[in-house]
């Protein structure tokens, strides 16, 4: 099972720029999981990665934004997924085959959707991210910036993008942005974040394009997803247990605990000691599995307010003013 989970390649980049930009080594093994990142054939919880995105955002603000995290990509860092890009005949088919093999670097739910327009151009859109406003912003212009890296690479040359939209705000700065997308045509507060290459760049053929080893590498690629072993920080298992308990109504504190093995008092203190509430706990975990919900399911409105644990309708309304300022109506309508 891959969904919520990704491979840690991408968390050891972030982290690898958290620590360049400023964070503190303190902060940083403070993160859940952090310690286990240089084992080999894992994966981890894709909360982890938008947890150093967290609290590195402010240091990357004053750094550079998301050029610090992506220029530190070199060409085989995230192993399997760059093998695939890299083999293919072009980018066309490198990055519809990167879209395939999306679990192979990160969450699936990351997918992007790869497009060719009737002149031949490609664009490589972004799914929206479920992290909002700078975090999600920066995720954003770091994976454009990574796409682009790795058509320059795959290509053997610079390849400037013929179109660029960014999903958020324009930075303060936007020097360092717009000189790793190596364009000032960007399209800032756009629907989604893409990026769309000339139709000769989405054409040309790559210098290592390999079709015996790009079957080669699709097969490895699969096999890697299908046999890593899942790791759990302690509180992946608080929201796991959360979410299971939803089907006997509002979450109980007490009742969490016990299937946690802990007292209610004990459960408490370890959840200060991790930083956070237990109301918090169950706010994230609803958050998550609504939006999942209404962004992946055809159930009524009502029947998702009941299975994220709500008394009724007009609670999970509330909840979804407070986490996007609107209705959950008018987010599924703006997600589909």
């Amino acid at each position: 099972m891959t969904k919520g989970s990704m491979p840690p390649h991408v968390v050891r980049l972030v982290l690898e720029a958290a620590r360049t930009a400023g964070v503190s080594e303190e902060e940083l093994k403070r993160l859940p999981g952090v310690g286990v990142l240089d084992q080999e054939g894992i994966r981890v919880p894709t909360k982890m990665l938008t947890r150093v995105w967290e609290i590195s955002s402010a240091a990357f603000a004053e750094a550079g934004g998301a050029p610090r995290v992506a220029r530190l990509w070199t060409p085989g860092r995230f192993h399997v997924w760059d093998y695939v890009i890299k083999s293919s005949a072009d980018l066309t088919e490198a990055f519809a085959l990167a879209a395939q093999h999306i679990p192979a670097i990160t969450d699936p739910h990351s997918a992007f959707i790869v497009q060719q327009d009737p002149a031949g151009r490609l664009t490589v859109a972004t799914r929206p991210v479920s992290t909002f406003g700078r975090v999600g912003e920066l995720i954003g212009e770091f994976v454009l910036g990574l796409l682009i890296q790795q058509a320059g690479t795959a290509l053997g040359r610079p390849v400037t993008p013929v179109a660029i939209t960014v999903a958020g705000e324009p930075p303060r700065s936007r020097s360092d942005l717009l000189d790793m997308y190596g364009t000032t045509d960007v399209q800032f507060n756009a629907p989604v974040s893409s990026v769309t290459f000339s139709a000769p760049d989405a054409t040309a053929p790559l210098p290592g394009a390999d079709p015996a080893l790009a079957a080669i590498v699709r097969d490895h690629a699969v096999h890697t997803v299908a046999n890593a072993r899942l790791i759990l920080g302690w509180l992946d298992k608080v929201h796991a247990e959360i979410a299971a308990s939803f089907a006997d109504g509002p979450p109980a504190l007490d009742r969490v605990a016990k299937r946690m093995t802990m007292s209610s008092r004990t459960f408490q203190r370890r959840l200060h000691e991790e930083g956070t509430s237990w109301r918090e706990e169950v706010e994230k975990v609803r958050e998550a599995e609504a939006t999942r919900l209404l962004r992946d399911t055809g159930l009524t409105i009502d029947t998702i307010a009941t299975r994220v644990g709500y008394i009724d309708v007009r609670a999970l309304r509330r909840a979804f003013h407070r986490w996007y300022g609107r209705t959950p109506a008018d987010f599924r309508r703006e997600r589909n």
